[in-house]
């Protein structure tokens, strides 16, 4: 019984570093390539919701498909509870070959930043400074490094989205990076971007 509850319990602390992209207790990273439909990644979509696909290494000897399940379950439900919505729907739960894979949908990119305890935004520059995010940055061209925003000309855009976060995940862009901080990788003709390994600075993307 003793050594059921501490498995319990390992598999709780668990689940919430798997959902919140932190430090992993058993699971170790895979990283998503270039657009392909597996590793960990975020999709944007135009509708503001937010799709994040979580695949790691599971360990089937100490943990099981049920209980995993179960737990992401709890998780999503208790913020629902809390919040008073529906803000969050667990898509999938799967192990299969010694890898867990966990898809949720979430309404918005405050759902998403709350729930996994991150920053993370996604809209109009005006917005992003409403919302307190500093915007003193030169970014720099997609196409043209050489071709640069500073913060007035952030502020100036009109029709582009601004995405500013601290995650390393992979980000599926509802459109194509235009403009970047320095510690930005593109990839897949823009639509693919991640945050370099570069201690806790923010990225930076303008995209359309």
């Amino acid at each position: 019984e003793g050594t059921m509850k501490r498995s319990l319990k390992m598999l709780k602390k668990m689940i919430i570093s798997v959902l919140t992209f932190s430090v992993m207790l058993v699971f170790s990273a895979c990283g998503g390539e270039d657009g392909d439909e597996s590793g960990t990644f975020l999709s944007l979509a135009k509708d503001g919701t937010i799709r994040s696909h979580i695949e790691e290494s599971f360990e089937e000897s100490y943990y099981d498909k049920e209980e995993l399940e179960q737990a992401v379950l709890e998780q999503a439900a208790d913020y629902n509870n809390r919040t008073g919505t529906e803000s969050i729907a667990v898509e999938k739960v799967e192990v299969k070959d010694g890898l867990a894979q966990v898809t949720l949908t979430y309404a918005g990119v405050r759902d998403y930043a709350a729930f996994n305890q991150v920053l993370f935004f996604a809209g109009t520059a005006g917005d992003a400074q409403s919302a307190g995010y500093d915007l003193d940055v030169v970014l720099s061209g997609v196409k043209d490094s050489g071709e640069t925003l500073g913060k007035a000309d952030i502020l100036a855009l009109k029709e582009e989205k601004l995405l500013v976060t601290d995650i390393n995940e992979t980000v599926k862009l509802d459109g194509k990076a235009l403009y970047i901080s320095d510690n930005v990788t593109v990839s897949s003709g823009g639509k693919i971007v991640k945050r370099s390994e570069d201690g806790n600075k923010m990225m930076y993307v303008v995209y359309k």
